[in-house]
């Protein structure tokens, strides 16, 4: 019997040195794009095995082009090479550049597990491919260095309500801005800021990024503004313009959005009413103000203040609180805390997937959490706060977007 079971062992152990794996990562499409367009990078992972799990592929981060990952394999086949059969998932991922030139794709990674079937060892594999190069060229008439969105159809809208010529100190102006354009991720749209100054104060609401519309246009962004008149005074917010290259016609395209202009003054009727209305009631209401705020240090104060005290309970919980807290850490251990903390939050099944599961999700987050995870290691090293800060901003977004129609969203910020 004890020789029966060393004959097993010996048997999966043979099986498993057998097994073999192997990635490919090549072209799939034209690499010889401009700015904004997209090469499609097809990753094969292979084994001599039955089947592959854990899969879990990196791509290296830069500023010079953003990947889209795939929500899944493309396809699943069996190839023959050699006369033997390999078990191949094939990925394809899509690279956007963000400027011209020749552009390197450093080697991507890969770790996936094998396996001869059901109850039997798994093998695991951690590949490496080679560095791939691709062409990004510059439209005609356009400065090299100048990154220029290039699509078939582009359009740029602006909305002010009300529209007025003249504002009264505190009146308020909604301005916005809508872009639209076809065949790219909603991402590359341009994004668009405006400053206050010591006439108007701006508040600037987050952007709402759509793709797949139909017609002329499938992907549009949106920003939205309140202008807020805060002293005397002429306004002037010039116009904007926004180039971009049309790759059906090759020519240049410059779309602008009107400058805004206005004038603030003061409201001399509200002031003369109120300072009337003040002086009439001034005498009969001196008492009454005095009663009100002594009723308001023995009963109402002590009530406002445990609501504020349970309102910013409430705000530390929060999804909200909880990334702010994350925006606000001192050191790398909290700010590693606060992360886990805001993401058992907002999505606890990719909490409990870890940096794993936050990488597949979106790729370019990868490299900073492993140095993050390197870093409260080994102190010494150097770790890019400010980056991990826009990454991680970036997956609020992504994940609020995920969950608007969720019930969750209801409760994550009350």
């Amino acid at each position: 019997m004890q020789n029966k079971y060393l004959f097993l062992v010996i048997l999966f152990a043979i099986n498993l040195f057998a097994v073999d794996g192997k990635m490919r990562v090549y072209f799939q499409s034209n690499t010889n794009i401009y700015t904004s367009q997209k090469v499609i990078v097809g990753v094969d992972l292979m084994t001599t095995a039955y089947s592959i799990s854990d899969q879990r592929i990196t791509f290296p981060t830069t500023a010079n082009y953003i990947v889209t990952a795939p929500n899944s394999a493309a396809y699943i086949r069996t190839e023959e090479i050699k006369g033997t059969d390999w078990q191949m998932i094939h990925y394809e991922y899509e690279v956007y550049a963000l400027q011209a030139g020749k552009i390197k794709l450093s080697a991507v990674k890969a770790t996936f597990s094998a396996s001869m079937g059901y109850g039997q060892p798994k093998k695991a594999f951690h590949l490496k491919s080679g560095a791939l190069h691709f062409n990004v060229r510059t439209p005609k008439g356009i400065p090299k260095e100048k990154f220029v969105l290039v699509t078939s159809s582009y359009s740029i809208s602006q909305k002010v309500s009300p529209k007025k010529a003249e504002l009264y100190v505190g009146d308020a102006i909604e301005v916005e801005i809508v872009q639209k354009a076809h065949r790219i991720p909603d991402i590359l749209l341009s994004q668009i800021h405006y400053k206050s100054t010591s006439l108007i104060r701006v508040y600037e609401k987050e952007p709402l990024l759509k793709n797949g519309i139909k017609g002329e246009f499938d992907v549009s962004r949106t920003d939205k503004f309140t202008f807020v008149a805060t002293a005397e005074g002429n306004v002037s917010i010039p116009e904007q313009s926004f180039i971009w290259w049309d790759f059906r016609t090759k020519k240049v395209h410059t779309e602008r959005i009107p400058a805004i202009t206005f004038k603030i003054i003061a409201d001399p009727q509200i002031a003369l009413d109120a300072k009337q209305t003040a002086d009439k009631k001034r005498l009969l209401y001196a008492g009454a103000a005095l009663l009100v705020l002594l009723l308001l240090g023995r009963v109402l104060l002590p009530k406002i203040h445990r609501y504020n005290v349970k309102k910013k309970a409430l705000y530390m919980k929060s999804e909200k609180g909880l990334f702010d807290k994350v925006l606000a850490s001192k050191d790398n251990v909290a700010l590693y805390e606060n992360f886990y903390l805001w993401l058992e939050k907002i999505d606890v099944t990719l909490a409990r997937n870890g940096f794993k599961g936050i990488a597949l999700l979106q790729p370019s987050f990868s490299e900073l959490l492993i140095s993050l995870e390197n870093v409260l290691v080994n102190q010494e090293k150097n770790f890019d706060k400010i980056s991990f800060i826009h990454e991680a901003t970036k997956l609020r977004i992504l994940l609020l977007k995920k969950q608007k129609q969720s019930p969750l969203a209801v409760t994550l910020n009350p």
